[in-house]
């Protein structure tokens, strides 16, 4: 009889191994499938980034964003947040990029960008404009024609630094999203506002804003868009890496036609 208790016990013990090395076997296999994500810092920018009907986020900021999610094996999240707030969010750790039409030949304060995050690679030519109602567009002939007149900008934007350069501050009214601010021109509050070309091309004179009108008399400096990391963060090559693969494969240059940008799209490892 003890030796058959014997026997069974050791049966018991074994069957308990077993279990436990399958368990820690599937905890394993489920550590290894969660994928790390990566936080994208949004602004609403129609073309860029959007949400469709579903909430599905779409546009070329945010379908390019999610190929490079799949090259690196990451799960792509886009957090919206107030663009005057980019770098606290960023140094925070609340995300870990701007993916979002970001300026990087640019400054905010005096301070280049450069100096404040790590860019990934170049990828897109941009401009700011002057969008007007357009019943007033032949009022403005050139830069001093801004002058004293009332500005609405995306806070901490390029848009921000050249109105301020145009205009006297108190007349300058910030929003949090470059989209708003088409609204603000549009109901008369403002007299001007300053935005990507590329999203005034794709709004003034369609729509809602057919009264408005890009102010074509006053061409601002080239600009280029890239993303932004926390400085030092080893995220930057390797998106860096993800970006020059998407452009040898034609796949981010299929993005930038699906979405009418395919004449700016440009890859340059420089951002001045």
């Amino acid at each position: 009889m003890k030796k058959f208790l014997a026997i069974i016990l050791a049966a018991l013990m074994c069957a308990a191994l077993v279990a436990c090395g399958t368990a820690n076997e599937a905890d394993d296999t489920n550590t290894d499938a969660k994928a790390e994500k990566l936080v994208c810092g949004v602004t609403i920018i129609p073309g860029l980034n959007e949400q469709d009907e579903n909430g599905n986020w779409i546009g070329f900021e945010s379908e390019f964003a999610m190929e490079v999610g799949k090259i690196l094996g990451m799960d792509v999240e886009f957090q919206v947040i107030d663009w005057g707030q980019k770098y606290n969010e960023l140094n925070s750790g609340a995300i870990d990029c701007v993916w979002n039409g970001f300026t990087a030949n640019s400054s905010d304060d005096g301070v280049a960008r450069s100096e404040l995050v790590d860019f990934s690679y170049g990828y897109m030519l941009n401009q700011q404009c002057v969008v007007v109602k357009a019943e007033n567009v032949n009022n403005y002939l050139s830069e001093a024609d801004l002058n004293g007149k009332k500005a609405c900008v995306e806070g901490g934007s390029a848009g921000a630094s050249y109105a301020e350069s145009v205009t006297d501050k108190e007349n300058i009214f910030t929003t949090p999203a470059q989209i708003n601010a088409f609204t603000e021109v549009k109901s008369g509050a403002v007299d001007f506002i300053v935005v990507d070309i590329t999203l005034a091309q794709n709004l003034c004179g369609t729509g809602d804003y057919s009264d408005l009108a890009i102010v074509e008399a006053i061409e601002l400096d080239s600009e280029i868009y890239a993303v932004g990391f926390k400085k030092g963060s080893e995220l930057t090559e390797k998106v860096n890496g993800a970006i020059k693969e998407l452009e040898a494969n034609g796949k981010l240059m299929e993005i930038a036609t699906k979405y009418g940008f395919e004449n700016v799209l440009k890859v340059s490892e420089t951002i001045e």
